[in-house]
């Protein structure tokens, strides 16, 4: 009989398993931590399976183990950055400053986690939710708030269901679910992305091809930042990403480099190959129908992570 009950219950939760991974890396910002507070919040629902009074309200109840999971989580640990959370912008010297492997840096999602349900009443569509901006504007605020704004915006709980799952009153949610709101709004502005993007990954991917450097420079926006993680440089503004870009395109040799268009985080990204060996992940936001963020993510972790 016992066997039943929990092959059952292995059966109910494991539709969930997709939504709550996603969950808990807007929490976290890390796609390799994510993965973790999964199989705790699912090893905590199964110890506890015995006060799930309703089988109709098992969505609600795991988010409200996994959140208490990711909270508990984020007591012990330093917010996931970019390099322009904890430096200024650097001249546009080539190559980048040595990796920091003691920064905990924002990590991308690869779209295959995407394969979930999401509910349709949320603030954000699904793909808004996990976008790379967004994610990383989610780390600035407290974890408290960053929770009452995932559960009520994203998840779709009532004020009533984000009070009880994180034991505290409808007033304080409603007043921290407004200050995030605010905090977030500011933050991240939307990307455009999808249809008016897809001219610039053609593009991009053919410049990178021909090592055209003067038509990869054209698709840049003015307002560019690049990132390197674990590098700590970064580097604004037109003027010195084409003096970075010019010099790193100068130590390619013909048919070196190429790019692989993918989807990173909901949005536009590739893959970056050197030498035939996949060197890093790299996401890219779209402005005006330019290149507007450009994050190159090397880390072997997350180049595994994609590659996987």
């Amino acid at each position: 009989m016992t066997d039943s009950i929990d092959t059952q219950f292995a059966s109910a939760v494991e539709p969930l398993r997709g939504a709550l991974r996603a969950h808990c890396y807007r929490m976290l910002g890390s796609a390799h931590d994510s993965d973790d507070m999964v199989q705790e919040a699912l090893l905590r629902a199964w110890r506890a399976r015995e006060t799930l009074v309703d089988p109709d309200r098992l969505r609600p109840w795991l988010f409200r183990i996994a959140t208490n999971v990711c909270l508990d989580e984020l007591a012990t640990r330093p917010r996931r950055v970019l390099a322009s959370d904890v430096s200024a912008a650097t001249a546009g010297d080539y190559p980048p400053s040595p990796p920091s492997d003691e920064i905990p840096w924002l990590e991308p999602m690869p779209d295959a986690w995407l394969a979930h349900e999401h509910d349709p009443a949320a603030r954000y569509a699904l793909r808004e939710s996990v976008a790379l901006a967004f994610v990383a504007a989610l780390q600035i605020l407290s974890p408290a708030q960053r929770a009452v704004l995932l559960l009520r915006d994203v998840v779709g709980f009532t004020a009533e269901e984000t009070a009880a799952a994180l034991d505290q009153s409808v007033s304080a949610t409603n007043s921290a679910l407004h200050r995030a709101r605010v905090a977030i709004d500011g933050s991240a502005p939307a990307a455009f992305t999808g249809v008016t993007a897809e001219p610039v990954v053609a593009a991009y991917v053919r410049a990178i091809a021909e090592r055209d450097i003067d038509a990869m420079l054209a698709l840049l926006h003015d307002d560019i930042h690049t990132t390197m993680p674990p590098s700590p440089t970064w580097i604004a503004g037109r003027a010195d990403n084409e003096q970075f870009y010019r010099r790193m395109f100068s130590g390619w040799a013909a048919g070196d480099v190429r790019v692989v268009p993918i989807g990173v985080n909901g949005g536009i990204g590739f893959e970056f190959h050197r030498g035939g060996v996949l060197r890093a992940i790299e996401a890219v936001e779209v402005r005006d129908g330019r290149i507007y963020r450009m994050h190159h993510f090397m880390q072997p972790g997350v180049v595994a992570l994609f590659a996987s």
